[in-house]
């Protein structure tokens, strides 16, 4: 059977536009190929709980995954490394359920991440370990963008709020290192007008 077992989470295009990754609540990652029109590719994740995001690498030979099992996950899937060893797991992890994840289009290194912990955390793919974490949302972040010059990081919350992570030398006494960059950022929160609204509960890890 080429579909799900359950409710599919997030979808994303390969950077060449041939290829589909899906991923669910089932715990598994497909990849469906556009001409064929099937499922190529099914991995069992290993993760303890929901699939809830996936991001590709610029080249597509990575997809990172993120899960409700506090961990994200790195597959090699053009020479089919994961059909051997699996994931790998990034070091250093959230305290919460990760709920969105996003990699650089000009840096493959260079990943984001969201979680209900509040926090947006940012990783070297180079050695596969968590440098900076981002504080200051007062609840859930539920979705997280870099911007193509790897300068702004746009992150969403439960409550409404955006926050931004901009260029900003005048300000050096708020400062944030974004991985090699060199100069300091500053993180700017704006409150929307609209009106909150809820994601579920994630379930207790089982």
């Amino acid at each position: 059977m080429n579909h799900h077992r359950s409710t599919i989470t997030w979808c994303r295009f390969d950077p060449q536009s041939q290829r589909v990754a899906t991923v669910s609540a089932d715990r598994r990652i497909k990849l469906w190929d556009l001409r064929a029109q099937k499922t190529t590719v099914a991995i069992n994740s290993n993760h303890g709980n929901v699939v809830s995001a996936c991001c590709f690498t610029g080249s597509g030979r990575f997809l990172c995954t993120a899960s409700w099992d506090k961990t994200l996950k790195l597959w090699e899937l053009q020479a089919g490394g994961f059909r051997s060893h699996g994931g790998t797991p990034l070091q250093g992890g959230h305290e919460g359920s990760v709920s969105a994840c996003c990699i650089s289009a000009a840096d493959a290194n260079l990943l984001v991440s969201a979680s209900y912990d509040r926090t947006v955390a940012v990783w070297d793919l180079s050695t596969v370990s968590q440098t900076l974490v981002l504080k200051g949302h007062s609840d859930w972040v539920t979705d997280v963008s870099l911007s193509a010059d790897r300068k702004l990081v746009a992150s969403s919350s439960k409550v409404s709020i955006l926050s931004k992570c901009f260029h900003s030398p005048s300000r050096p006494h708020l400062k944030f290192l974004l991985l090699k960059l060199k100069n300091p950022l500053f993180c700017v929160i704006c409150r929307l007008k609209s009106p909150p609204r809820y994601r579920p509960q994630p379930p207790p890890l089982s």
